[in-house]
């Protein structure tokens, strides 16, 4: 009987730990250096105009980068600059529409990338909410919106 009892209280020791999450929710993740506490994922249909390129202009601006500049085939100043940038070290174009991980544009953003240095080059990397937000724009099919 004790056997019994102690596997029936294992078993759904088990099956409580595999259902329950860290007690948090989707809202208390912040990317690091997020001092505004923005959430990871944004909340609805990502926008170019409003979102990503909010993003672009006050990271990638400066002397010799990427806004209203053309730097290793990249030119982030608009929507068509964007979508016909074809980065020279990675040999295609930077964003893949719908797959946010073969997409170039997003493997420079991390602190690893497979080519050359992590962008933006010589300032503070974006936060998690920031590549979170440019991530969902090209999984969600890197619509002109």
């Amino acid at each position: 009987m004790t056997t019994k009892l102690f596997l029936v209280c294992a078993f759904t020791l088990f099956l409580s730990a595999c259902g329950s999450d860290s007690g948090g929710s989707a809202d208390d993740l912040v990317g690091p250096g997020n001092s505004n506490n923005d959430p990871i994922t944004p909340a609805g249909p990502v926008s170019f105009s409003q979102d990503v390129s909010q993003i672009f202009h006050s990271s990638c601006a400066g002397s010799g980068c990427h806004i209203n500049n053309v730097k290793n085939g990249v030119n982030l100043t608009t929507y068509s600059t964007v979508m016909g940038s074809i980065g020279q070290q990675y040999g295609g174009p930077i964003v893949v529409a719908g797959n946010a991980t073969l997409s170039p544009v997003v493997d420079k953003l991390g602190s690893n990338p497979r080519f050359g240095n992590r962008m933006p080059d010589g300032k503070s990397a974006l936060s998690a909410s920031q590549i979170s937000t440019i991530s969902s724009w090209i999984n969600e099919g890197a619509l002109n919106n």
